[in-house]
């Protein structure tokens, strides 16, 4: 061990310190294959959260869509009622349907619309950053 060694260290001392500075350097920058396996392993992290989006997304759409169904139901068998026969049949079941109908837009119109938003504006979203930055 020379002079160099007695004032830094041993030799594998110098050599371990350079290979962490080198690696220390090399970590501030990443190349495009560090980013593309970042990205995947954020991707099998996210698996849960679009699990869980998918399935809100189906809950609330179905139970929408199957209240809207069903007034359209509805007022399609109102048509087939004799107007103001038996206590105005044909005009019950119209309003009924008109106010099933309205209730749906009040209580699950905002909801689903704001769950289908999130659910297909953040692709759409994303695609349009992308095409910007390109």
């Amino acid at each position: 061990m020379g002079w160099f060694g007695k004032i830094f260290g041993s030799d594998k001392t110098i050599e371990k310190t350079l290979d962490a500075a080198y690696s220390g350097i090399d970590k501030v920058w990443h190349t495009e294959e560090e980013k593309a396996d970042h990205f995947k392993s954020l991707l099998k992290l996210y698996e849960p959260f679009k699990l869980a989006q998918r399935l809100l997304a189906l809950i609330v759409t179905s139970s929408y869509c199957g209240i809207w169904i069903l007034c359209a139901l509805l007022f399609s068998v109102s048509a087939f009622f004799d107007p103001c026969l038996d206590v105005c049949k044909a005009s019950q079941l119209m309003n009924i349907s008109k106010e099933l109908a309205s209730f749906n837009n009040q209580i699950l119109g905002t909801p689903a619309a704001i769950i289908l938003a999130f659910y297909f504006g953040g692709g759409a979203v994303e695609g349009v950053v992308k095409a910007k930055s390109s």
